[in-house]
Formats: structure tokens, sequence, C-alpha cells
């Protein structure tokens, strides 16, 4: 009688409810991966008078057949040791066969338990499938396929709603770094990735517009983008704003820059003045405002250097104030772009030149953004999760599951998988 009741707290410890712990015992891992290897089977003896089958969930009085060998399922480890636990399950005669009876605390589809299910689910929203599958003792497959599958079960198997969309923002990310890209669009008022289009441009835009309906499309206020896809909104929304964001503009003027340093110094620089210029890239692209007041004078003296190079600086950090202050008259925001192209187009920096024959056709679209309450960073602010994702996890061979990846970290604020207690 003692040794009944040892086995039923056994069974409420492990919450096992309609089964008991018949035994537990320690062997030799099944498997031949790592030769010499124990783990903990804890034996089940099934208590209820029923037998569910797996397809259809429907119950059964009686079984057909118990198999012969015992099945085990893969669970949270107790101690130092891999737990399984093992039962001998029955068949039922149901939809058209046999089948393999379920148990309540399996999950479906994956030879473990429901809670080391959940488990490895929220340790995949903290860590890279690899540190998770090194932590189980499991393949990078059968993690990622847990992750995969509870990804979908948290988005409830559909993308999200474009119901309520009024305002997107449309941008590209990489899914390997190059080449290989997705459409991604962000619904700027919630701040959550609403569609993934496989490739860029209008290839990758279309299976957006595909699944809007005219309603939904009229129900467009606003867009914001990079000039690639502007004309692209233009013609899709013709009564939506335009919106061009600031980001880009300074990332063009950056780029520009950096041209110009190569251009003076070269791959090589001879000059001791030249080979500092060139270490200290950094210092020219980094806003002044976050430089400390040291680096602040060494840059001076740097650009004492080079006057050409200096003017460019001046001009970028001049663009950079005019788009950073909070403008109240409009009209004195488009004097001042004008005034800068115009310095530009005076000057002989022909990378600059370029950068304002770029944005002088888009003075409405730059403008817009101070028209309305629109947060414009949070397209970037999604690309650099995106970019986090990828790089955590040393890329993604599977396009769909970094697809669910980015569906899930940018998508899903009340992840139900990042709220388990480990």
């Amino acid at each position: 009688m003692a040794g009944q009741k040892h086995w039923d707290v056994a069974s409420l410890f492990w919450a096992l409810q309609d089964f008991r712990v018949a035994y537990v015992e320690i062997r030799k891992a099944p498997t031949q991966r790592e030769p010499g290897r124990r783990i903990k089977v804890v034996g089940l003896e099934d208590l209820r008078k029923h037998h569910v089958c797996s397809e259809c969930g429907k119950r059964h009085r009686e079984g057909v057949i118990q198999e012969w060998d015992a099945r085990m399922w893969r669970d949270c480890s107790l101690g130092d040791f891999e737990t399984y636990v093992e039962i001998v399950p029955w068949r039922v005669a149901c939809c058209g066969g046999t089948r393999v009876e379920s148990f309540p605390w399996e999950a479906a589809g994956h030879r473990m338990t429901r809670r080391f299910f959940e488990r490895l689910a929220a340790l995949c929203t903290r860590l890279p499938v690899l540190e998770v599958a090194k932590m189980a003792n499991l393949s990078w497959d059968t993690v990622a396929r847990v992750d995969k599958h509870a990804i979908e079960l948290g988005l409830g198997g559909k993308e999200p709603d474009l119901g309520n969309l009024r305002w997107i923002g449309v941008d590209e990310v990489s899914r390997t770094g190059g080449r290989d890209y997705f459409t991604v669009v962000t619904n700027l008022e919630t701040g959550e990735v609403v569609h993934i289009g496989d490739g860029k441009g209008k290839r990758g835009f279309q299976s957006f517009l595909d699944r809007l309906t005219k309603r939904q499309r009229r129900k467009i206020r606003g867009t914001t983008s990079d000039l690639g896809y502007l004309p692209l909104l233009q013609k899709t929304f013709p009564k939506a704003v335009r919106i061009l964001d600031r980001f880009h503009i300074v990332k063009w003027v950056n780029d520009a820059l950096n041209t110009l340093r190569r251009q003076e110094f070269g791959a090589a620089p001879k000059t001791s003045g030249g080979k500092v210029v060139k270490a200290k890239k950094w210092m020219l692209l980094r806003a002044r405002e976050k430089l400390e007041h040291a680096h602040k004078l060494l840059l001076a003296r740097l650009m004492k250097l080079n006057r050409r190079l200096y003017r460019a600086y001046l001009l970028k950090e001049q663009l950079r104030s005019i788009l950073h202050h909070p403008w109240q008259y409009l009209g004195a925001l488009r004097r001042n772009l004008l005034a800068w192209c115009r310095a530009v187009m005076y000057s002989r920096l022909e990378p600059l030149k370029e950068v304002a024959r770029r944005i002088r056709p888009y003075f409405d679209a730059i403008v817009a953004a101070y028209q309305h309450s629109i947060k414009l960073g949070l397209v970037e602010e999604t690309n650099g999760k995106i970019v986090d994702l990828r790089r955590d996890a040393h890329g993604y061979r599977d396009r769909e599951y970094f697809k669910l990846k980015i569906f899930q970290r940018c998508s899903l604020p009340s992840n139900p998988w990042a709220h388990i207690v480990l």
C-alpha cells in the first residue's frame, strides 16, 4: 500500500493524471550517436477506460490490439539525465483502419511531451536554434521543426489581418546578406509586420497587393519607402500620401562622403594624415552630437588636411540638421532644402551632387513626413530586428522558416511561448 501511494505521488509530481508510474529505470540511450550515454525512463500504466484515436480524436472503449514494443517520448530532464516517458500503446479501429492511440500529455506530431515542447519553444524565442539544440542534445532540424510548429500555433495558422491598415512602410531585407531578398510591409501605426513577399521591387510587392481588396486599397492613407518603391506606390495608391524616409537620405549622403574619402586618399594613402583619415572613417560618418569632445578635436585637425573632404563633411552635417529639425513652417523647410541643393551643385563634389539630384524631385515626399505624426523609424527598427535574427542564427536555409521567425519577432507582441516558466 505504501508503494502504491509512492507511485501515485510520483504521477502527481509529473502531472500525469489518469496514468500511474509503474517504474523508473536508468538505461543506455537507444541511439549510437553517443555510445555509453545513459538516460532515465519513466514507465507509465494507463488507468483510463478509453482509447483516443490519434487522427480524429474520437474515444473508443476498447482497443483492437496492444503494440508489442513500448514507445518513448522525450520529457523535461530530471536530475542529470535526459528523461523519457514510456508506455505500450493500443491500436483502435477508426478512420478506415487501425490507428495508434494518442495520449493527453504528448505533443502531436513530435515524439515529446507537451511541457518539453513548450520549453523548447520558449527557449527558441530567446536563443538561436543551434544553441537550444546543444542544450537539449537534439538535432538542429528537430528543434527547428518544434520552433516552426510553435510559431504557427502562435500566429493561428494565418498571416496578420490587413483590415485596419492605414499607413504602411515598405522596404527590402536580405535573407542571406545579399542576392536573396524579401519585401517587408510594416503597419506604421502598430509597428507590426503584416506581409513578407518573395523578392524585391514589383515582384516582391505584388503578393501584398493580391491580398488587398479594393476597399482595403482605398483605406491606405499614406506610405513610406525608399526611392525604389515610390513610383510603384504612387501608381498603386494614387490618393495616398507618399513619404520619403529621412533615414535613406542620410544614408545616401554618408555613402557619398565615404566615396569622396576613398577618392581623396585612395586604397593605400602615403601620408600619415591620409592613413589616420582612412582609419578614422567612423568619425566622418557618425553623428557629430554623438562624438566625444576629444574625437571632435581630432576630427577638426584631420579635416584641415583636406579642404574638399572638410567641405563635404560640413554639407553632410548641414543636411542632417535640416532633416532632424522640428519644422513648424514647412515653407522654411523647402527653402533650406533648396539652398542646400544649390550649395552642393555649386561645389565640385560630384558624389554629393548625385544626392542633390536624387532628392530634388521629391521635396513633397520629404516635407510630408513633417505633416503627419507617423513614426517613420518603425521601418528601420523592423529591419534591425530582422538583421539581428539573421546574425544570431548565422543565416537561414529555409525561406519559410525565416518568414515565420520574422513574424514571431515583429508581429507577436503577446507571444504565448515567451511567458513559459523554465
